[in-house]
């Protein structure tokens, strides 16, 4: 059984977000595999309410003290999420493909990222497709005019093109098309 790094009890396994990790019911932190790190960061079935009260009851603010590694016992490398507006660290072990967040942290970069130009972009689509969904007549004018687009054209011919334009204007008519 894995041991907290922090207050040093055993871990249980829950879900969180549809995610299998181990959770300490003390200090509330979250182990996770690195590979599952940004999937669940990028979930977002909890409601931004949801995510702002775990943070405000759980987060006590950046620990500044490395964790030791719950398998290998070795000192995790405290690593920048690279938040927008949140300078947050999380500690990684590279070795054993780790990394624990304190209390809260893992509520606060899901928040962080919902507030994203690209999270609030797909949210909005999302949205709109619920809506398309919802009325049959919207469904079938938006398909009647997607169906009344012309044609996409081929990318890869396009590209070809103007690197063929390119290089005719670069190397001024000793390259002939």
């Amino acid at each position: 059984m894995k041991r907290c790094p922090r207050c040093r009890i055993d871990l249980v396994m829950t879900e969180y977000e549809g995610f299998r990790v181990a959770h300490c019911a003390q200090c509330r932190g979250y182990l996770l595999d690195l590979a599952r790190a940004e999937g669940l960061k990028r979930t977002n079935r909890k409601t931004t309410e949801e995510l702002k009260a775990e943070t405000l009851a759980e987060y006590k603010g950046d620990c500044s003290d490395r964790a030791k590694c719950p398998v290998c016992a070795l000192p995790m490398d405290r690593t920048s999420l690279g938040l927008p507006g949140v300078a947050m660290c999380a500690d990684v072990c590279r070795r054993c493909g780790l990394m624990w967040l304190d209390g809260g942290e893992l509520a606060l970069a899901q928040l962080a990222y919902q507030a994203t130009p690209r999270c609030v972009e797909a949210e909005e689509l999302k949205r709109r497709m619920r809506e398309l969904e919802s009325s049959p007549e919207r469904k079938a004018a938006f398909e009647a005019n997607l169906a009344g687009l012309p044609p996409p054209e081929d990318g890869y011919a396009l590209a070809g093109d103007t690197v063929l334009e390119v290089l005719t204007r670069v190397l001024g008519g000793r390259f002939r098309t």
